[in-house]
């Protein structure tokens, strides 16, 4: 009985260790206000939809509140993305002049170039 016990509590506390790594480093919450930045808690909102989400593969283009526009790999790297960074890029065309990204996480192989 004490050895099911055991790998019981074994299989709980290795879930709850594999549900707390997933999300914002807590370090990010220390940078932002020392930079004066507010921290947002958005991250949650984005990390639940990050977890759930099957990559698709098909590049999309993310606006900022600050009208930066980021090219990702995929709507689950978008959620990745604002998770891990704590950020909120919402959706957006992509425009046709591919330098008016200010960044792309797009990997430069055949499958993603024109």
């Amino acid at each position: 009985m004490s050895f099911c016990n055991a790998f019981v509590f074994c299989i709980v506390c290795s879930i709850l260790l594999m549900v707390e790594a997933h999300g914002p480093p807590k370090e990010r919450d220390n940078e932002d206000i020392a930079m004066g930045r507010k921290v947002k808690k958005m991250g949650a909102k984005w990390c639940s939809m990050a977890k759930v989400c099957n990559h698709d593969r098909v590049p999309i283009c993310g606006l900022s509140h600050a009208g930066d526009i980021m090219g990702f790999r995929d709507l689950c790297d978008m959620f990745d993305y604002n998770c891990i960074r704590r950020r909120n890029y919402k959706q957006t065309p992509c425009p046709d002049d591919r330098t008016q990204l200010t960044v792309s996480r797009r990997p430069t192989n055949s499958y993603y170039d024109d």
